[in-house]
């Protein structure tokens, strides 16, 4: 997955020239907590919410460029949305600007990394649940979705590490109708798996 298919596409912005007054009065519209600042298409910073807020009572005579964050971090839409993920974290910021040939064409936000994250991890309505394994070996993938698949459908399926406790071990999951769950975790333990939870 790439950011291209996780961003908004021709955000809204605002101009290093207007008023923090007009561009409170834009994000409050939007409901945005931060939006790019752009001179002829061009990314040139980002104002955030708190930016405006140091500013009550002076935000009707202060330029955005006086406040704004310049030389913001930004993507190119071929970016994998996981790098993009670490951006945001390691930086502690909601947004990038995304950026191709040094114009901005979009905006992806925390919010859409949890999209993906959804995305990833499969359908998570109710009525779903997800079974946590021991991954030893790789052919224990095909192994374990195989014999879901003869009990149930199968509808979702990755692996992810174990950071605390047993980091040199990967989790494989599984995720299967509630319906099926414990009848799938049974297979699983009497096939050999080792089951660490089933989440409802």
């Amino acid at each position: 997955m790439i950011v291209a298919e996780l961003m908004t596409p021709k955000p809204v912005t605002v101009a290093p020239s207007d008023t923090l007054e007009a561009a409170h009065e834009r994000m409050e519209a939007g409901r945005f907590r931060q939006v790019p600042v752009v001179d002829k298409e061009r990314l040139v910073g980002i104002l955030t919410d708190r930016d405006t807020r140091q500013y009550l009572g002076q935000s009707a005579r202060t330029r955005v460029d006086a406040v704004m964050s310049a030389h913001p971090f930004s993507v190119h839409p071929s970016t994998p949305v996981e790098k993009a993920a670490h951006l945001i974290i390691t930086n502690k910021i909601g947004s990038l600007p995304v950026v191709e040939d040094g114009k901005l064409v979009g905006i992806i936000t925390a919010t859409d990394m949890l999209r993906a994250l959804e995305a990833i991890l499969g359908d998570t309505s109710e009525g779903s649940s997800r079974i946590d394994l021991d991954l030893e070996g790789s052919g224990e993938i095909e192994a374990a979705t195989s014999l879901v698949r003869a009990i149930c459908p199968l509808l979702g399926v990755g692996t992810y590490q174990r950071k605390r406790n047993h980091p040199e071990h990967e989790v494989l999951f599984v995720l299967v109708p509630s319906t099926s769950a414990q009848s799938a975790a049974h297979a699983l333990k009497e096939y050999g798996f080792k089951v660490l939870a089933v989440h409802n």
